[in-house]
């Protein structure tokens, strides 16, 4: 008889300080299917889900699909998400008969209306369903914030590892060879989790160069073909703009039976992370900086990227941040781009003119000015689009990534792609569909922090990280943490 496994993906990475709410809205305009709709809904996709689709025909799993879920990173998952996406889950469980164990994949850093620790909660409320013996394997993102109630709902953790992610369907594959042995009997997982007082670490991650990230993954791969009861470890570089007890770097060990000596593992692990807490690969420029600097380097072989890191959509923040954008229009820069000014209102104005028109508005800054105020410009409309398109990047290869309706406005020398949603840019595409060639361009801004790299620096001559005062800024004293444990590093202890 082939295991019977409960399966789906409810993912969600919580910036708890931004004021936008995160509603069933947000993951259907992204990714939201159920039962059996699921298998369309990924096929051909790099993510977690269509790699669950993969091992479950090559172990001869039988698949109890539940949902797929995942909106853009933003403020708490409202309660009506959230009963919606785990009310779901949890009826299919109890409603599905028998079951060998769970392969489920989550973020690891969602807060919600009601749960500041939402997966914790998940798996504590499934774990009522399926009881303590049936195998529970988890696949994270490598930006999880790992707590100790995930740890003791969850026999198996697997982490990404890779930052920019594109490791996804192999973290699943690392979870679920441990899980079929596990539903069969031949071991016993249990999770070990360690932690420091640090809010971040391990180069946030980071895998482009040589890292303690790479390091203390390298020590795992060791560790683990050294001790065949190390059945794997998990590294987490945690999400900071998270108020959260328990948020910040972690690693789990997965043991064949719980034993002091795992523990020691992870703990061993996590010395070294605070040990080299101090290390960042990156150098954070002002808006001024980044702009004498692209002066410096002049005319260079391919674009130069500039990353707007504290305006990433991709850690929460609101993506219409204009600090940078109308520092590029006053330093008068010829054939460049800037991706995404996130605003509907404009975008929707825009669309109601027709192309080459000349007009003159005021984009971004809507969310919460103090980010940067609406910038008010005058341009020609280049294009419109739907904001549709397939990602074929490393990063989200076969989704179809949705802006809304955009369109591009060429204020001077910059065109300026301004869209409906919210969505970081780590693809290609988000130029391409709209006529831009990213590779024509000389400069490009990108509202990201480290995920652009799989696509954009291939192309890139140059890349400059910028540190504009969005909501994600890397000076976290800026942000008004209450729930999170003190004292801690870097807001405390140096």
């Amino acid at each position: 008889m082939p295991s019977r496994v409960l399966t789906g993906l409810f993912g969600h990475e919580t910036n708890t300080f931004s004021r936008l709410s995160t509603t069933i809205v947000e993951f259907s305009d992204y990714l939201l299917a159920y039962g059996d709709e699921i298998p369309n809904a990924v096929k051909g996709t790099v993510i977690e889900p269509n790699g669950v689709e993969e091992v479950a025909e090559f172990y001869n799993w039988e698949l109890v699909r539940s949902v797929v879920a995942w909106a853009t990173p933003s403020g708490r998952v409202t309660r009506d998400a959230w009963n919606s996406c785990v009310g779901h889950v949890l009826r299919t469980a109890e409603e599905g008969g028998t079951l060998d164990g769970v392969l489920f994949n989550l973020h690891g850093a969602m807060a919600t209306d009601d749960h500041d620790d939402a997966e914790g909660v998940f798996l504590e409320e499934l774990r009522r369903i399926i009881g303590p013996d049936i195998p529970v394997a988890i696949t994270l993102d490598l930006h999880a914030n790992v707590t100790d109630k995930m740890a003791q709902h969850a026999n198996i953790i697997s982490a990404y590892r890779t930052y920019p992610h594109v490791d996804q369907i192999d973290t699943v594959k690392r979870a679920a060879a441990i899980l079929d042995r596990a539903m069969v009997g031949k071991i016993k997982p249990i999770s070990h989790i360690a932690r420091r007082a640090m809010l971040t670490g391990l180069d946030s991650g980071r895998t482009t160069s040589k890292t303690p990230m790479t390091e203390i993954l390298s020590q795992a791969d060791q560790q683990e073909a050294a001790d065949p009861n190390v059945l794997l470890i998990s590294v987490q570089a945690g999400f900071c703009p998270a108020d959260l007890d328990q948020a910040g770097p972690s690693v789990v060990v997965c043991g064949n039976g719980r034993n002091e000596r795992y523990q020691a593992i992870a703990e061993t692990f996590m010395d070294f992370a605070w040990e080299t807490r101090h290390f960042d690969s990156n150098v954070y420029l002002s808006v001024d900086a980044t702009m004498a600097r692209l002066k410096e380097l002049g005319p260079s072989n391919g674009p130069i990227v500039i990353a707007d890191c504290s305006d990433n959509p991709g850690s929460g923040a609101y993506g219409d941040s204009t600090f940078l954008l109308a520092s590029m229009l006053q330093s008068n820069l010829d054939n460049a781009a800037f991706a995404t000014i996130f605003d509907p209102k404009a975008a929707s104005q825009l669309q109601k003119e027709r192309i080459n028109a000349r007009v003159t508005l005021e984009i971004g800054g809507k969310t919460d000015p103090k980010y940067g105020p609406p910038l008010r410009v005058t341009g020609r409309i280049v294009s419109h689009t739907d904001g549709s398109y397939l990602a074929r990047g490393p990063r989200w290869g076969g989704t179809t990534q949705q802006l809304g309706p955009t369109a591009v406005l060429r204020v001077d020398g910059i065109d300026i792609v301004v869209a409906s949603r919210r969505l970081q840019c780590t693809e290609l595409e988000t130029f391409y569909h709209t006529g831009i060639d990213p590779r024509e361009k000389k400069v490009l801004a990108v509202k990201s922090l480290h995920h652009f790299r799989a696509a954009y620096a291939p192309i890139a001559s140059h890349i400059l990280i910028c540190d504009s005062g969005g909501l994600a800024t890397k000076d976290l004293t800026k942000l008004p943490y209450e729930n999170l444990r003190r004292p801690i590093y870097p807001l405390d202890i140096p």
